[in-house]
């Protein structure tokens, strides 16, 4: 791992570049040693993302917190959830269609 700039992703028995300048895919098992997870190289060395970064990524708003629970529990959330800007432009658009085909006032 050398740029700084690009987020890796484990992948059981190796490190991937991931050259498409995205995060990958969070998925629930990255706080129990599964693989894609997602790790960076910063001023401090090589690490992964945490629960909070993975959030982020979902989409979540800073004030953002989860209650006292174990960080595997934090990432299998975060791996789990669906991203939040996502979710809420489909709604918006549902409204939008329901209204103009007469289904709410």
């Amino acid at each position: 791992m050398t740029n700084p700039d690009t987020i890796y992703q484990w992948r059981r028995v190796y490190v991937r570049e991931n050259k498409s300048n995205v995060c990958p895919t969070l998925t629930a098992n990255m706080g129990t040693g599964g693989h894609n997870v997602p790790l960076i190289r910063d001023d401090y060395g090589i690490r992964k993302l945490t629960p909070e970064e993975c959030l982020k990524f979902q989409g979540f708003p800073d004030s953002f917190s989860f209650p006292d629970i174990a960080k595997s529990h934090m990432y299998k959330q975060a791996g789990n959830s669906v991203s939040v800007p996502v979710i809420k432009r489909i709604a918006e658009n549902m409204i939008f269609a329901m209204r103009n085909s007469g289904m709410i006032g």
